[in-house]
């Protein structure tokens, strides 16, 4: 076998046994969330009465959450089967961002150790493998993964041309993605990034013709939905909205602790650290903007492309309006891949600068380490929320309702 090919096959196993070893609890969850209960109502009471419609709604979306449509046929009220597939999802996606970041970096320890963090949560915490609906998110993320990581081969490979598997592959995930709020966006800007920051590498203009054509798709993606759709081809929402969310979802991805049912039951010690959260965040912003601005001044073209992906990945999501100081950390999943690639980029960096001290070099990675464990002990604080809640009176009576459906 080819030592590239090993080495990849390595580090799936390895993403995969290191997602399943923290996300293994969450397998044995029961339904709880409101949005999942929803869904398994609406499919419920539509079995009898229509095949499931996959079409999509020409202003974006579609009737019944296209995965779950699937699933519900083979694992009906089963709540393992839709956990596993969610988890399976992760994997693929750590691998992907594996792929992509050495298809950038050219290194693999440091593209593993970043698809690592990832696969660890670090930057989302789990959030969005805890309820079967989050498997859209994790689909989401997956078709910009793949589609930039198609483009970039592509560029590479193919000298851009629009003609060629690769630009086959990139073409139908950013046409499929024209009725997925939210996804054009994220593959447009990707390509935009790669053809941006890379342009001295690739040796050709910005707007190539592949660019060109995925951009004249976006727009016709847009007159569609225009013609057909609501006519909202922005996030709905508000600007005063936007200015507070883009640097709250970058904190809350370096800081994860904002006000929630979770801190009511969390260690005096975390309270603790609530209480000082204003001061903090203000901090951690800080950092976050003086960091941004280092790696795009001083960073290498990797680092930059990351950091303007960490900024805008979340944009979709920062237009929409919660309820004052929470904000929904399954947002953060493709976001946290930036993220982690930052980290990654700065711990080995700063081991790099220690390399002749022998046990001072080995610092820089305590801060990896740290997010590993914070991000553990959240996705098993989630799980333990999640789970009282599966067997909260309520969501018990919803499930026999469902169970009653299904047996008409």
């Amino acid at each position: 076998m080819h030592a590239s090919r090993l080495a990849h096959l390595l580090a799936l196993a390895s993403l995969a046994l290191a997602a399943a070893a923290l996300h293994w609890p969450v397998l044995h969850t029961g339904f709880w969330s409101p949005e999942d209960f929803q869904q398994l109502e609406y499919a419920a009471r539509m079995r009898s009465l229509a095949p499931v419609d996959f079409r999509p709604v020409p202003g974006g979306g579609y009737p019944l959450n296209p995965i779950f449509a699937l699933e519900f046929p083979l694992f009906g009220l089963n709540p393992r089967p839709y956990y596993l597939v969610n988890l399976a999802l992760h994997v693929l996606n750590a691998f992907l961002a594996y792929l992509l970041v050495n298809s950038l970096l050219h290194d693999k320890r440091s593209a593993f150790m970043a698809a690592l963090l990832f696969a660890l949560g670090v930057g989302s915490y789990g959030k969005n493998l805890m309820s079967f609906t989050g498997a859209s998110s994790l689909a989401y993320a997956m078709a910009c993964l793949l589609a930039t990581l198609l483009y970039v081969l592509n560029e590479k490979r193919n000298a851009g041309r629009p003609v060629g598997w690769y630009a086959f592959g990139f073409f139908a995930i950013l046409t499929a993605s024209l009725f997925m709020r939210g996804g054009t966006f994220s593959i447009m800007v990707s390509f935009v990034f790669y053809n941006f920051f890379f342009r001295r590498e690739r040796q050709r203009p910005v707007l190539h013709t592949s660019l060109l054509i995925c951009l004249a798709l976006a727009a016709c993606g847009i007159l569609l939905r225009l013609v057909h759709g609501s006519g909202n081809v922005v996030p709905p929402g508000d600007p005063g909205a936007f200015v507070r969310n883009l640097p709250g979802y970058l904190i809350l991805m370096a800081f994860p602790l904002h006000q929630s049912q979770l801190l009511a039951t969390a260690p005096a010690i975390v309270r603790g650290i609530y209480s000082l959260a204003p001061y903090i965040r203000v901090l951690v912003g800080l950092a976050i903007l003086s960091y941004s601005l280092f790696g795009l001044v001083f960073g290498n073209r990797t680092v930059r492309f990351y950091i303007a992906w960490m900024y805008v990945m979340v944009v979709p999501f920062a237009f929409l309006r919660y309820p004052s100081d929470w904000l929904n950390l399954r947002f953060l999943y493709l976001d946290s891949v930036g993220f982690c690639v930052i980290l990654t980029t700065g711990t080995l960096y700063a081991y790099k600068l220690l390399a002749r001290h022998r046990l001072r070099r080995l610092v820089p990675f305590a801060i990896p380490a740290f997010y590993i464990f914070l991000s553990a002990a959240l996705v098993m604080q989630l799980h333990h929320k999640s789970e009282l809640l599966s067997r909260d009176s309520e969501n018990v009576q919803r499930l026999a309702r469902i169970t009653s459906l299904l047996e008409q």
